[in-house]
C-alpha cells in the first residue's frame, strides 16, 4: 500500500481545520501537519505509524506531521478530525514524540474541539489567534498527561529530502540519499519504506517514469528520454515503464497519469478521503 502525500488547504489564513465525518474511510497517507482524531460515534480501525487500533466511541489519537496513517470508520460511525500547522507546537515541546498515539481519557479533547469549532464558525474578532491559543493549550495538555520521548523526534523525510530526490531523480543514488539523511544505510531503508510505502529504488523509479511521461509528450526519442530520466539502457527503461504504468512507452494513453509519487513543491490538492465519506 502506498503512502500518498496530502497537501492541506487551510482557508482565510487559518492554521487549524476541524471537521466531523460520517462513515469516514481514507487511504494510507501523510501530511506535514499534525492531526488529532476523536471517535464521536461507533467504531473505526485506525493505523498511525506502526500501530493499529480498533477504536471505539470516546477514543482519541494524536498523529504527528509526516506520519503515515489511515482511518476506516465502520458503518454509521462519526469521527472528528482536527488538522493543524505544527508551528502551533509550543517551543518547549518542539519535536518531542509521544510513546503512544492513543490519548488517555483524562484529556478533554471533546471540550477543546467544541470551543475551537465555535470560534471557527463565528469568526469573531481575533478568532484566528483564539483558535491557535486553544490548540496550543490542547497540545500542552496532551504532553503534560502523556508519556513522551525526551529525545527530539528526528526525521529526514521532510520537504528538503523529498524535494531533493524529486529534483535530482536522473542522477541521485541510494548512497547520496543515505548521506543526506544522516542515517545508516539499513536504518534509512527501514524508515524510508515505512514513510513512503516504497523502497528507495521503487520510489525513484516512480519519479523517473512520471518525468518520462512528460517528456514523451514533447516528442523526444526514446533514447533521449531514457537518458534524461537516468536509465542506463533502453531495455531497462522500457521494462520499468511498463511495470509502473502497465503500458509500453509508445502505447501509453495520452491522458494517463501516475499518482504514486510524493509530490511536494508543486503538489496539487489531494484528499485521501473516500467519496462515500460524508463531511457533516
Amino acid at each position: 500500500m502506498l503512502g500518498i502525500y496530502e497537501k492541506r488547504q487551510f482557508s482565510d489564513g487559518e492554521k487549524v481545520w476541524l471537521g466531523r465525518y460520517k462513515n469516514l474511510v481514507n487511504v494510507l497517507h501523510w501530511h506535514f501537519e499534525a492531526e488529532i482524531i476523536r471517535i464521536v460515534k461507533g467504531s473505526a480501525k485506525i493505523k498511525i505509524g506502526n500501530s493499529v487500533f480498533e477504536a471505539k466511541k470516546g477514543d482519541c489519537f494524536f498523529c504527528t506531521g509526516e506520519e503515515l496513517h489511515y482511518i476506516i470508520g465502520k458503518k454509521d460511525s462519526e469521527i472528528d478530525i482536527a488538522i493543524f500547522d505544527e508551528k502551533l507546537y509550543p517551543e518547549t515541546i518542539g519535536n518531542l514524540s509521544l510513546f503512544s498515539p492513543k490519548l488517555p481519557s483524562c484529556i478533554p479533547v471533546k471540550d477543546y474541539f467544541s470551543s475551537i469549532k465555535k470560534e471557527l464558525n463565528e469568526k469573531g474578532p481575533f478568532y484566528r489567534e483564539a483558535v491557535n491559543n486553544k490548540m496550543e493549550n490542547l497540545i500542552i495538555d496532551i504532553f503534560r498527561k502523556c508519556e513522551f520521548d525526551k529525545n527530539e523526534r528526528k526525521t529526514s523525510f521532510h520537504k528538503a529530502l523529498i524535494t531533493k530526490i524529486n529534483n535530482e531523480y536522473s542522477f541521485i543514488t541510494f548512497e547520496d540519499a543515505v548521506s543526506y539523511s544522516g542515517y545508516s544505510a539499513s536504518h534509512f531503508s527501514k524508515i524510508f519504506k515505512a514513510f513512503t510505502g516504497m523502497t528507495f529504488s521503487e520510489y525513484l523509479n516512480v519519479i523517473k517514469i512520471e518525468n518520462a511521461i512528460i517528456l514523451l509528450r514533447e516528442n523526444l526519442t526514446m533514447t533521449s528520454i531514457s537518458q534524461k530520466c537516468g536509465f542506463s539502457t533502453i531495455r531497462n527503461f522500457n521494462r520499468v515503464f511498463k511495470k509502473i504504468t502497465g503500458y509500453p512507452p509508445l502505447s501509453l494513453p495520452f491522458d494517463f497519469t501516475i499518482d504514486t509519487g510524493l509530490r511536494i513543491s508543486d503538489a496539487e490538492f489531494f484528499d485521501p478521503t473516500d467519496e462515500a465519506s460524508i463531511l457533516m
